[in-house]
């Protein structure tokens, strides 16, 4: 079997990191509105780091137009809303603009200056930015949607035809939003330590996360495998599933999706659960906490890019034209 090759890398890394941005977004928005008071440099940073992926991701997916600087032009080259692609490219800018605003005005030096700059700031500051970390939700999950709304839009690939593509996405994207923001608090842990009300929410997110992914993945490729084999379509999805379940792909999807990206999250997230019921106050008990967090957050961004890069080179494309005269024939 031959793997997709019409789409590259540059693809595949955008689904990820603008995935990733997304849900990342969604979890420092989520700890701000929960606590304003603490977790500001968490929340700082990791929305910077939202804004770095996503802005990263459109680059690389901007890369692969014909003629990318004109891809800048938003009006002229997303101007008519007949597809995903224009959708989602206004979806994503709003996104970009509206974390961008949130991160500034998270960045404690501008909040000062613009206290001491507009008085109204300084009573409606925090009102405002519970609007922007509201509106900023909607359009990530909007944009953890686009992900795979982007390939079931491509067409004549029956392995991401279906709807399951953009939820598997969608729940993959906020499973490495938090991972990242994870990896954010425990670079930060000296500076602004996450307090233990904040690391149980994460982790029984973590859990609830990877639980529902692993049944998408399973109903997901349960349709690939259940469908007519003797159509092309059906065959193709098959063949495709195939691919990455047993065939030449399935080495990469066991080990870096099902075991990173997977099994480890939820065992190191389970892990960090116990720990915190058992109240342990044994000397070193927030450094192995935090080793389980790290490493459960680690494996799933691990997993979670190997997850876009296996479902684009398993793509294959129906033959649907020869179908058609085999059927006239007989």
């Amino acid at each position: 079997m031959e793997l997709q090759t019409i789409w590259s890398w540059q693809p595949a890394l955008y689904l990820f990191l603008g995935g990733m941005g997304a849900g990342a977004f969604v979890m420092a928005a989520v700890l701000f509105l929960i606590d304003r008071t603490r977790h500001r440099l968490i929340v700082c940073v990791s929305m910077w780091a939202a804004l770095a992926s996503l802005a990263v991701g459109l680059l690389l997916l901007l890369s692969e137009l014909v003629t990318p600087l004109r891809g800048l032009l938003m009006w002229q080259s997303f101007g008519h809303f007949t597809s995903w692609m224009t959708y989602g490219a206004w979806g994503a800018f709003a996104a970009m603009a509206v974390f961008a605003v949130s991160a500034l005005l998270a960045t404690r030096p501008v909040g000062v200056w613009l206290a001491k700059k507009w008085k109204w700031f300084e009573k409606r500051g925090v009102a405002l930015r519970r609007v922007l970390a509201v509106i900023g939700i909607v359009l990530g999950a909007f944009v953890a949607v686009y992900t795979g709304m982007l390939l079931m839009a491509a067409g004549s690939v029956p392995l991401w035809s279906t709807p399951l593509l953009p939820a598997l996405f969608t729940v993959s994207a906020f499973d490495t939003g938090v991972a990242l923001v994870e990896l954010v608090a425990l670079a930060l842990s000296k500076k602004d330590a996450l307090a233990p009300k904040a690391r149980v929410l994460m982790e029984r997110i973590v859990v609830v996360l990877v639980l529902v992914e692993i049944a998408v993945l399973a109903a997901f490729f349960a349709v690939m495998l259940g469908g007519d084999v003797q159509t092309a379509v059906g065959a193709t999805a098959a063949a495709s599933a195939t691919l990455l379940l047993t065939g030449d792909l399935a080495a990469c999807f066991w080990a870096l999706v099902a075991a990173c990206g997977l099994a480890m999250p939820l065992a190191m997230a389970v892990a960090g659960l116990v720990l915190h019921k058992r109240g342990k106050k044994k000397p070193g008990m927030k450094q192995h906490g935090g080793a389980l967090m790290a490493a459960g957050a680690v494996g799933a961004l691990i997993g979670g890019c190997a997850l876009r890069f296996l479902i684009l080179a398993a793509g294959m494309h129906a033959d649907l034209v020869a179908e058609t005269v085999m059927s006239l024939i007989g």
